[in-house]
């Protein structure tokens, strides 16, 4: 864990003057995240949904729209083709409940991790080509696909991407390019992720009111369209609660795509990605959209998992560390298609029996990450000292390698990329901190990659497995001159003295959610607390619980993957802590308790 805390510079005084109504602490916590001003401010607390931006601030937004009416109203065979992850299966959801709601059958393909690998590739395109398809969306991936996007107009196939990873080299030649990242295009806002990009064009397609209502009364005027198996069963009816056949009527809804903003902020707090800007504002609706979502297959989901909406409303925690999971699973053991049949199941039963597979998928899934993280974590040890960390090993799965990176990031607080080693290539992810890009590193060493792709945070690669050494090197040679000291070191929001440890402050907290990349959790110094009691739990007793006096003030704490140091805590031992504040309810009570991150023999800083 890092060891070098520092506490963010003491907001001005002259901007507590200019919000007076906000508390030091509150404006300390405003300061921290650039917030300064009262119209900044304003937006950050209470984000309006009508503040997101245009779709058609993409350029070719129009030209997309355009050919995807025409496939409609054509009858045009349509296909999404996604990645494997939470982000991917969120937008391929995302697009075909558009279309679902629109009474328009699509195709899906999902490529397979294991077999196929990540984006777009030629033989599913030659499958898709033969099934007839005559419009490609994608969702998630294409942008670095150049292969591919010839393939496409060699064969009449309109591929129209939309994704939000970095272009690597030169553009696709794609009918429609809709990323963030493309230099040729203006769209003002860069963190938007894959499902976020994939949801601008189903709500340009959706606003199309009179497209809509020609291609409906048309529609409903004529014999019903007979429903298919599984997913592609069925519509939704854009004014009610629960799903509704195709025979029911259907009518332009101004708005409806509001419904799909609890698998935008699924697939945005899975990516993570950014939580301030357009993001912030999907994330807050979806949130407020996931306790009343249309999605019976997403509701079988939250039921298995045992969330109760009514009881403990959810929040970014819900969406990346228990619905992203066991949507993830699935690519990263089996297949994707199984995360997203569940997402867009509609009979109740069916719903629960896919739900319940994912759960089961999902516990293998965690049970191969420890097992995982116990091979990694040895390798990592011998190479501590280094300021990042390659790590390989043979059959590890290549769907949890990149789990694993994240959780070793959080442990020794420096850039990680874990990669299965077969006898030929070896396949994995990175992960980072700070702002250390771990696609630029990997451009440096790109003499030794077969391919790789991603963004700032996260990255996939592949290499031949007998230059992992020489690839190591080169890595470190990027690291040893744009990995800075100040990446390695864990900021602290503000100190909390006793007074300031209360349901009140939680309060303030609070209101600063969705948490997430570029808004964090506020992490808070608590100096001068006393060990009064000490357990270790967990099934690898790897977590830690403390009872801490703060002043003669109790709070009941919890470390998780707790270092050597502070399991061999004493009873009686004076430490500083950094700490996040969680709410702690008991039969209808609230209480304050504390969430280490870090914890050391009490010093003064």
């Amino acid at each position: 864990m890092p060891k070098n805390w520092k506490l963010k510079p003491e907001v001005p005084k002259e901007i507590c003057e200019k919000i007076p109504e906000f508390s030091t602490l509150a404006a300390q916590l405003l300061y921290n995240r650039g917030l300064t001003d009262k119209e900044q401010i304003q937006k950050f607390i209470d984000p309006k949904y009508e503040d997101q931006n245009d779709p058609h601030l993409f350029k070719d937004m129009r030209k997309a729209v355009d050919r995807i009416w025409t496939a409609i109203e054509n009858n045009e065979g349509i296909c999404i083709y996604g990645d494997y992850d939470a982000d991917a299966v969120t937008a391929n959801s995302v697009v075909q409940l558009a279309f679902l709601h629109l009474g328009v059958k699509v195709g899906s393909y999902i490529p397979d991790r294991f077999t196929e690998g990540y984006g777009l590739n030629i033989q599913a395109f030659e499958t898709i080509r033969d099934q007839g398809c005559k419009v490609v969306i994608t969702v998630d991936c294409g942008t670095n696909s150049t292969e591919v996007a010839e393939f496409c107009n060699r064969h009449n196939i309109d591929l129209i991407i939309t994704d939000h990873h970095e272009i690597i080299g030169e553009l696709p030649k794609a009918y429609a390019l809709i990323n963030p990242k493309n230099p040729n295009d203006s769209y003002p806002y860069h963190e938007i992720t894959g499902v976020g990009v994939a949801f601008k064009l189903m709500k340009a397609v959706l606003g199309e009111k009179e497209k809509i209502e020609s291609f409906l009364s048309l529609q409903n005027s004529s014999a019903v369209i007979p429903a298919e198996e599984g997913i592609q069963k069925g519509s939704m009816d854009p004014g009610s609660e629960s799903g509704m056949t195709q025979q029911d009527k259907v009518a332009y809804v101004d708005g409806y795509e509001k419904w799909l903003l609890d698998l935008v902020a699924i697939g945005t707090v899975a990516d993570c990605h950014s939580l301030m800007g357009e993001n912030r504002i999907l994330v807050k609706y979806g949130l407020k959209v996931l306790t009343k979502t249309k999605w019976v297959g997403l509701r079988a989901i939250a039921n298995v998992a045992k969330l109760d909406f009514s009881q403990r409303p959810p929040d970014t925690y819900t969406l990346g560390f228990v619905i992203a999971p066991r949507l993830n699973a699935a690519g990263r053991l089996e297949h994707a298609d199984q995360a997203l049949h569940t997402v867009l199941e509609q009979d109740p039963q069916k719903a629960m029996e896919l739900a319940q597979n994912l759960e089961s998928i999902n516990q293998r899934r965690q049970d191969q990450t420890l097992r995982i993280m116990s091979e990694a974590r040895e390798q990592a040890e011998k190479f501590r000292d280094r300021k990042v960390l390659v790590l390989a090993g043979e059959g590890w799965n290549k769907g949890i390698v990149g789990l694993v990176a994240g959780r070793l990031v959080e442990e020794f607080h420096k850039p990680v990329l874990v990669l299965e080693k077969g006898e030929h290539e070896a396949t994995g992810s990175a992960r980072t901190i700070g702002e250390f890009n771990v696609v630029e590193a990997l451009k440096h060493a790109s003499e030794y990659l077969i391919r790789f792709g991603g963004h700032q945070q996260a990255a996939g690669l592949t290499l031949k497995t007998k230059d992992l050494e020489k690839f190591y090197e080169k890595i470190l040679e990027y690291a040893e001159l744009n990995l800075q000291e100040e990446d390695k070191v864990l900021e602290l929001d503000a100190e909390l003295k006793v007074a300031d440890l209360n349901l009140d402050t939680l309060k303030l907290v609070t209101a600063m959610e969705p948490f997430g990349v570029d808004n964090v959790k506020p992490k808070f110094l608590i100096q001068n607390t006393q060990v009064i009691s000490s357990k270790i739990v967990g099934r690898e007793l790897q977590h830690l619980q403390l009872k801490l006096s703060v002043g003669g003030k109790e709070l009941d704490s919890i470390l998780f993957s707790a270092s050597d140091f502070a399991k061999n805590l004493q009873i009686g031992d004076t430490v500083d802590v950094a700490a996040e504040l969680l709410e702690d309810t008991w039969n209808g009570r609230q209480k304050l308790k504390l969430r280490i991150i870090d914890i050391r023999t009490h010093v003064n800083i």
